[in-house]
């Protein structure tokens, strides 16, 4: 048997249009997040979280999605990018004009490259700025961090001895938050059949998180061929298994010890420098496509939480989100699902903030607006409009909110059970107050479970 991607390239050229069609709309939204940050640069104000986090989501789709069907050149520079945007967004490093001419200059070699189109060819004017952001990069962020971007680490015996291989700041960074994953799809039958199935699988992960690493594992004809991701995302494991429930394949589900990765990335000497072929590889994602993945596996199944006597007691990670300008954040533990914005049939004789209904899998789920519910008025849903899915003593529910932030630890001493003065919310709405250790910002934790019962 054999370790790698394990894709023939070449099989995946007539999948070229169709990203083609969607970088476009990738390259547009990276130019005008860029600007943004341009803008905040000369108004001498750090940008917006927002703005960084969908940065580096892009650039991802950007660099994994190319990587997929075999365009060398443009997943290397966007790989540049995205280390940059990454250490932004988790706070590491701070955005400067340098860095963002640099990024704009890189963002307009690869629209030169897919104009014309020329994928797996050698690009020594790539390569320059690729190695040049990424020197520029390295000179702004700390020497730890440096040093922990650095190592890369293959913790196989955690990992059910597959040759994962992440940096060992990714593990630093990702267990403080979410959960670590590795699903494994079964490739069986025809090549059409399996090139769909990838796909699929890739593209349903890259919409609910992260894929840090893939690897394929070949075995005889006899045997079907097997794609494992190792997966971050924010949701449990109940949600994603939900998730991928509708593709007609085996899916394996299984989570990973956050403690003892940690503790491994620690420990363990690095790994040789990495392979190129060693990226994930993640299909082209049209928003507009529902999503579908798997069948439910036969791992263990969640245990519940009995530790404390509420859920809140034990509750450290909340999930943060805008609205207007404000941050929000409501507990990990209620949060099913994010999901971008749907149809949904509206009721009659409602309250305004009772948008309707929406199918989720088909599930009717009631769909609230929290601007409504805050007393703000109502607004237009746009492409950073999310609605955030809450499981509530077992009932689902849908609210849409205007943007999604992040997943924030808040530590004991970082809560403060105070009203805020001049704030929109009532106090009566307000759980606590929550202090971001890593960006000093304060969010507003809602007690959204007295919110819908009202």
């Amino acid at each position: 048997m054999t370790a790698g991607h394990g894709n023939d390239q070449n099989a995946f050229q007539d999948l070229l249009p169709e990203f083609l069609e969607e970088a476009q709309e990738l390259l547009a939204m990276l130019e005008a997040a860029l600007l943004q940050v341009e803008q905040a640069l000369t108004d001498r104000r750090p940008p917006e979280p927002e703005t960084l986090q969908r940065l580096f989501r892009v650039t991802h789709t950007l660099r994994s999605a190319s990587g997929f069907i075999g365009l060398a050149a443009v997943e290397r520079t966007a790989a540049a990018m995205e280390d940059l945007f990454n250490f932004m967004r988790n706070g590491d490093l701070s955005p400067d004009k340098t860095l963002t001419a640099a990024a704009f200059e890189t963002l307009d070699h690869i629209k030169k490259i897919l104009v014309g189109q020329t994928p797996g060819t050698d690009d020594a004017e790539g390569e320059r700025l690729a190695v040049a952001l990424e020197a520029a990069t390295s000179a702004r962020i700390a020497d730890r961090t440096r040093e922990s971007a650095a190592r890369v680490v293959s913790p196989g015996e955690l990992l059910h001895g597959l040759p994962f291989r992440v940096s060992a700041y990714a593990i630093e960074r990702k267990t403080r938050k979410g959960n670590f994953f590795i699903v494994t799809t079964m490739l069986d039958g025809p090549l059409d059949e399996r090139r769909k199935i990838s796909m699929e699988a890739s593209s349903a992960l890259g919409s609910m998180g992260e894929i840090v690493d893939t690897v394929t594992i070949t075995g005889d004809p006899d045997t079907p061929d097997r794609t494992h991701f190792l997966y971050h995302t924010l949701i449990g494991e109940k949600a994603l298994r939900e998730t991928l429930s509708s593709l007609a394949t085996e899916v394996d589900i299984s989570k990973v010890d956050h403690a003892q990765l940690a503790k491994a990335a620690a420990d363990l000497p690095p790994e040789p420098a990495p392979r190129p072929e060693r990226r994930a590889a993640t299909a082209p994602r049209n928003p507009d496509r529902p999503v579908a993945v798997g069948t439910e596996s036969t791992t263990t199944e969640q245990q519940p939480d009995t530790a404390g006597t509420s859920p809140w007691d034990d509750c450290s990670d909340f999930v943060t989100f805008f609205i207007e300008q404000e941050l929000y954040a409501v507990p990990i533990f209620l949060v099913h699902d994010i999901k971008e914005t749907m149809p949904f049939s509206r009721l009659p004789n409602q309250p305004p903030h009772l948008l309707g209904v929406i199918n989720l899998r088909g599930n009717v789920l009631p769909l609230f607006d929290l601007r409504r519910l805050l007393g703000m008025p109502p607004r237009p849903f746009d492409r950073k409009t999310v609605i955030i899915i809450l499981d509530i003593a077992g009932k689902k529910t849908g609210c849409v909110v205007d943007a999604i932030s992040d997943v924030v630890t808040l530590e004991p001493g970082d809560k403060q059970a105070k009203p805020l003065l001049g704030r929109r919310t009532t106090a009566e709405y307000v759980r606590f107050i929550g202090k971001d250790q890593r960006t000093g910002a304060f969010l507003i934790v809602l007690d959204i479970e007295r919110m819908l019962s009202r």
